[in-house]
């Protein structure tokens, strides 16, 4: 294997955690003349995956020695022997056209596939919206509360102790095992509390703190 050069638009930052490439033409180059096909391939395949650094061909595999990318979108890697490979990034399942360097008169045309890891704030997005609704507060005495997580990010709290009544409202997030409650600014009171973080247990909201307050959603 030699240099691999992939074109398309560069249409994602992300790197991509693997490659699937597919062997589709022949193409013979020489000094100075343009390259001229030679046939099409047997369809061979070739994968690059770049979370364990290794790289499969028809009648060879090895590691992935060195990896960098540039601003560009290229994404450069050494492979055993010393051979390179070089990847335009694109977007995840876009395939594109790429060109595998075997020797210096000697390059076999591909067909790729890139696929991606989840992008991080879409998973966050998803979390999230298993944990909208409506919540009410058990395991403490004399105490009711309430509280509404909506999927715009914002929340609506209100707890009531004996003769006392207090309201928040505010913005929410996951971070990491927890819900953090950020509360903004009222046009009556002062909020009840400026951040209030309820750990995440199962689908309910446990009280940091409290070994039985425990905010159990409701339909």
């Amino acid at each position: 294997m030699g240099l691999l050069v992939t074109s398309g638009a560069y249409a994602a930052t992300r790197s991509p955690i693997d490659l699937q490439c597919t062997a589709v033409t022949t193409w013979v180059c020489a000094e100075a003349k343009a390259c001229e096909r030679r046939g099409d391939e047997a369809k061979e395949s070739y994968s690059f995956d770049l979370v364990a650094m290794t790289y499969q061909a028809p009648h060879d595999r090895g590691a992935i020695t060195e990896f960098a990318t540039d601003d560009g979108g290229f994404m450069t890697f050494v492979v055993s022997g010393g051979r390179r490979y070089v990847h335009k990034n694109a977007d995840a399942g876009d395939p594109m056209t790429s060109f595998l360097y075997m020797s210096s008169h000697d390059m076999r045309e591909l067909r790729c596939n890139a696929r991606y890891a989840p992008d991080a704030s879409a998973v966050a997005s998803d979390a999230s919206r298993g944990l909208t609704g409506r919540y009410y507060l058990s395991g403490v005495m004399e105490t009711g509360s309430e509280l509404v997580l909506r999927p715009d990010g914002s929340f609506a709290w209100f707890m009531s102790y004996g003769a006392a009544d207090q309201t928040a409202e505010g913005k929410w997030r996951i971070d990491g095992e927890a819900v953090l409650l950020e509360a903004g600014p009222s046009a009556g009171a002062e909020p009840a509390f400026r951040q209030l973080r309820l750990r995440i247990d199962h689908g309910a909201l446990l009280l940091n703190g409290s070994g039985k307050g425990r905010y159990e959603r409701h339909p």
